[in-house]
């Protein structure tokens, strides 16, 4: 990508022009002109030479999409990015069908702008590779789930132990979960494993790591779940630092299907080295006044981290019977919607005691919740491992059956 990215503003409105121009320059982009439809669209466009379009979609949409579609064949390498007031799922679907790669609605946010064109130019650049013949051994990835929240004491981690299980048991895919939390890692007592290896034996070697060695320093738990366990010594991991965190998260991502990481109770640069790596996040809160409060001030610093809001979600944790707040009050404090409750459950404590997780036992509220929410992030309404006996043949569940 070039180092300063021109951007075309297409728009016939000039107010909208205006605020599209601001939101341009606060993300620190450079505009590199602004026109309305028609043939002025395509000269300007010719002139200036963009390396991405941002075009105007309103009702009636008929010269705007005219407009998108003689831009292209003008300039068919160039990126567009439409933006309109419309949200329908219809208007989206149309402007996809006219080569948008990226559909943004208003009123028009900087940091949603820029991350959705560096998205968009990143992807345009990996096409070119791909054409040139330059990703054909490309590593798959996984998917990285990370469970944060801006303060300790709120379930994060039983929230990451319980949705890796059930994600293992839902799917039938390969899980492991990183002990993110620097100085007091708690995932591998939570599920009563005594780690051989720990992420402290894995730093002083992670410059020679490879998709291959990784595993070495992984301990398997009876669920099948696997277990990258934070340090046990005092000192916790000195000199763990954010590239060295994003490279063993990749790495793990290359071999796993789903990679769970257990963060600290705090947004430092290690936790937002984990956001910036991860497919999706899980922003964990209590119903407590200064719970609310800290996941308030921590959306807003997300924000600034460009983490985008796609892949944030914010989860609620209703850990005791309290009830002192309303969900639109907490929704308005902490400026967006929660994505996930889990309910209260007396059986959750006792299981943290022995070790146990609580899906592991099942049937409790909270089982069942934690089991649906890993169905959710797995993208099914039901198991995916109970499906696949369900479509076993006859005869191979009575051969199976007969070698027993």
């Amino acid at each position: 990508m070039a180092d300063t990215l021109k951007v075309l503003i297409t728009d016939e409105d000039p107010d909208s022009r205006v605020d599209t121009r601001k939101a341009l320059q606060r993300a620190q982009l450079v505009v590199a002109g602004e026109v309305g439809y028609g043939t002025a669209a395509v000269s300007v466009a010719l002139e200036t030479r963009p390396d991405l379009i941002l075009l105007a979609v309103e009702e009636p949409a008929r010269r705007p999409l005219e407009t998108a579609e003689a831009l292209a064949n003008a300039l068919p390498e160039t990126p567009f990015i439409f933006y309109s007031s419309l949200n329908d799922p219809e208007a989206i679907r149309r402007s996809m069908v006219f080569g948008a790669r990226d559909y943004i609605t208003k009123p028009m946010q900087s940091a949603r702008l820029q991350e959705s064109i560096n998205t968009v130019l990143l992807q345009e650049e990996r096409r070119h590779m791909r054409r040139a013949g330059q990703l054909t051994g490309a590593e798959a990835r996984g998917s990285v789930i990370t469970v944060t929240g801006a303060k300790g004491g709120i379930g994060k981690t039983v929230i990451s132990v319980n949705l890796a299980l059930a994600l293992q048991r839902e799917t039938g895919r390969s899980v492991v979960i990183l002990d993110g939390d620097t100085e007091f890692g708690d995932v591998a007592t939570m599920l009563d494993l005594a780690p051989t290896r720990t992420a402290a034996d894995l730093l002083a070697v992670v410059d020679r790591l490879d998709r291959d060695s990784v595993r070495e320093f992984v301990d398997a738990h009876s669920s099948g779940v696997h277990v990258l366990a934070g340090p046990v010594a005092d000192d916790g991991l000195v000199g763990w630092g954010p590239d060295s965190l994003r490279r063993v998260i990749e790495l793990l991502a290359q071999t796993y299907d789903f990679v769970i990481v257990d963060t600290a109770g705090s947004f430092n640069s290690t936790v937002r080295a984990c956001l910036e790596a991860s497919t999706l996040t899980l922003v964990v809160t209590t119903g407590e006044v200064s719970s609310i409060r800290d996941t308030s001030i921590a959306m807003r610093r997300l924000l600034g981290w460009q983490i985008s809001g796609d892949r944030v979600k914010l989860l609620l944790n209703r850990g005791s019977r309290a009830n002192g707040f309303k969900l639109a009050d907490l929704q308005e404090a902490v400026g967006c919607e929660v994505f996930w409750e889990i309910p209260h459950d007396g059986k959750m404590a006792v299981a943290v005691q022995f070790g146990q997780p609580v899906v592991e036992s099942g049937g409790s509220p909270a089982a069942r919740n934690l089991t649906a929410l890993a169905r959710r992030l797995a993208g099914t309404k039901r198991s995916l491992v109970e499906s696949a006996e369900a479509r076993t043949p006859a005869w191979n569940v009575l051969a199976r059956w007969s070698r027993a």
